[in-house]
């Protein structure tokens, strides 16, 4: 169940409403608002029964993983499940990489448990939901529009933002550190943000301190930092 404070966010919503400015709420995607492990799960059975000939025992374990054994990425939870040849997480990892990161993959995504209807909720009470994600545009930016929609998060209709890379190659820091600037321009009030990475959400807190700053305990990159102990830690955004 999520944490308790995230009822704080709507509060905070309608103060700044009261006081004449524009509540804005920030969301990241992957890992946040949506699990991307059924994505992962996805191509790693793709890859199985395309390599069933040369790799049949790669098939058995392809069928007995589920969504839960998904971590950072597909050959990692290969690796944890028993899998050695190098040859064969190599290959892996580049048939993996070369679909992560396309459209059509992003509408295996699970929304994580109460997001659509704590955004949504936040949108109707009248925030800016400002959708913040490292997926890139040339790539990833219609099935981004189709995963938002199919799972009833708000989108086309105001007060609605969706924030890309502008290429697959820039900086994750230089990416967010410009997504701050555009994010001040609006010169509203920004109640709360929600992400899934230590490094990205204490960045947040630093950058908009007197906001509420939520961490998502999904999963995160390898060697994240640790999160700063004014993070909200919470599992979902099922509220008690």
């Amino acid at each position: 169940m999520g944490s308790p404070r995230l009822r704080e966010v709507f509060a905070r919503i309608d103060s700044a409403l009261s006081r004449g400015r524009l509540p804005v709420c920030v969301f990241d995607l992957d890992s946040t608002l949506f699990s991307t492990a059924p994505r992962n799960l996805q191509i790693l059975r793709e890859f199985a029964r395309a390599h069933a000939a040369k790799h049949p025992e790669l098939t058995a374990i392809a069928a007995r993983m589920t969504a839960e054994d998904m971590g950072w990425n597909v050959h990692d939870d290969l690796a944890k499940a028993g899998v050695r040849d190098p040859a064969l997480l190599a290959a892996v990892r580049e048939f993996w990489a070369e679909r992560f990161f396309r459209d059509e993959y992003l509408l295996h995504d699970h929304e994580v448990p109460g997001a659509a209807a704590f955004v949504e909720r936040c949108h109707t009470q009248g925030a800016l939901i400002y959708y913040l994600t490292g997926r890139h545009v040339g790539g990833m930016e219609i099935g981004t529009v189709q995963s938002l929609r199919k799972h009833g998060f708000p989108f086309w209709r105001g007060r609605c933002v969706l924030h890309l890379k502008p290429d697959f190659e820039m900086n994750d820091k230089a990416f967010k550190d410009d997504a701050i600037d555009d994010i001040r321009s609006y010169r509203g009030e920004v109640v709360a943000s929600f992400e899934n990475e230590p490094g990205n959400a204490n960045m947040f807190l630093a950058a908009f301190p007197d906001a509420l700053h939520v961490l998502l305990q999904t999963i995160h990159s390898p060697g994240a930092e640790p999160p700063r102990p004014e993070l909200i830690l919470t599992p979902d955004f099922l509220m008690r």
